[in-house]
């Protein structure tokens, strides 16, 4: 298992509809082959700071999967418009799958 974390700066004063976006665009993630689990939570010091955090079970699921994939364009589709700039995406190992 690995965890792919984003984070995801928003548009000042945009992260209440930051989060009902993500809301309604959820389930293209959480329907994704290999996704295991995810958190989304803002930054304590900063409310326009959020850290994704998404279990896959491999890099591929994610990167060969989900984000060249239909699902994915839609579920950025109504996300994107409230970055402020390309989210900062990395993969770290996290061990085997509960």
């Amino acid at each position: 298992m690995i965890t792919e974390l984003a984070l995801l700066r928003l548009l000042p004063g945009s992260s209440s509809a930051f989060a009902a976006a993500f809301a309604n665009v959820a389930p293209l993630l959480t329907s994704a082959n290999g996704y295991i689990r995810h958190r989304l939570v803002p930054a304590l010091e900063n409310a326009d700071l959020y850290l994704l955090a998404v279990d896959w079970r491999d890099v591929a699921a994610h990167t060969q999967g989900f984000e060249p994939s239909e699902a994915h364009a839609r579920f950025m589709a109504p996300l994107a418009p409230l970055l402020s700039g390309d989210p900062i995406v990395f993969h770290v190992e996290t061990g085997s799958q509960p």
